[in-house]
This record gives C-alpha cells, sequence and structure tokens, in this order.
C-alpha cells in the first residue's frame, strides 16, 4: 500500500511542478513533458528560470538554492528528481 501512495505522490508533485512549469514558460503540458532541457527545447532564459525556481518554492515549500538551476532545467524528471532530493520525498 505505502508503494502505491508513493506513486501518486510522486504522479501528483510531478503534475504541480509541470504545472508550474506550464504557467511560468507559457507553453504547453506537452512540451513541458518532452523537453529534455527547458532552456534548449522551451527556449527558457535566465530570469524565467529563476523564476520557475521562485514558484517552486513557493508552491511547494522547499528551499531551493540557485546553484540547483541546472538541474531544475533538465526537463521534468531533472526538476521533480531535484526538489524531491532537497524535500527528501
Amino acid at each position: 500500500m505505502d508503494d502505491m501512495r508513493t506513486d501518486t505522490d510522486r504522479a501528483t508533485r510531478r503534475a504541480l511542478i509541470r504545472d508550474i512549469a506550464v504557467a511560468i514558460f507559457s507553453v504547453e503540458p506537452a512540451a513541458v513533458e518532452a523537453a529534455t532541457d527547458f532552456e534548449k527545447d522551451l527556449d527558457v532564459d535566465s530570469l524565467l528560470a529563476v523564476e520557475f525556481v521562485v514558484e517552486l518554492e513557493s508552491v511547494l515549500g522547499v528551499p531551493l538554492h540557485v546553484d540547483q538551476i541546472p538541474a531544475l532545467m533538465a526537463g521534468l524528471d531533472g526538476a521533480y528528481d531535484t526538489v524531491a532530493e532537497t524535500a527528501g520525498w
């Protein structure tokens, strides 16, 4: 049962991160899902990257650092993994 809850939590949190990226980067959810590098694939500049980090912190309550921006820009899985590691999920 814990594995099922963990999968549900992961899916819910991943979707939330995707939705934040969609809003900040002004792209469709499918584009965020397909991107392996937000900067290259979605044309995200450094200002948008910082805005993404700030919004992640605000919505998820996870303190992030600018040093984590490259990992957070490594697509949706990279962003999720970075936030999850920092948050201890």
